[in-house]
């Protein structure tokens, strides 16, 4: 199986970036990355839009404040058609925050 790299970016977040899909077979997308919050006891996370519509996301709870946390990696099983699509990673929850310490794959 091929792989492809979208994204290899420090943040924050939001980030959008244009690829194109080698075929129109089944695949899957896979999210990395990390974030942080002001808040105590949240969800946090990373918002993965493809082609302006929302298909999941990549989280964690954190119990600190003020701390980057990797999130758990997203595995999602997408079917494209062949040619150029738009990926946005984005702040997912109002307790997420990013920085330029963050990085994303």
């Amino acid at each position: 199986m091929a792989i492809q790299v979208i994204v290899q970016q420090a943040g924050p977040l939001p980030i959008t970036a244009t690829f194109e899909a080698p075929g129109d077979d089944p695949m899957y997308l896979e999210v990395n990355g990390s974030v942080w919050s002001q808040e105590t006891d949240a969800i946090i996370g990373i918002g993965i839009d493809l082609d302006g519509n929302e298909v999941g996301w990549a989280q964690i709870f954190s119990n600190g404040n003020a701390t980057h946390r990797t999130v758990i990696p997203a595995y999602i099983p997408i079917q494209l058609s062949e040619g150029q699509h738009t990926l946005t990673l984005f702040l997912y929850t109002g307790e997420t925050t990013s920085d330029s310490n963050d990085f994303y794959t």
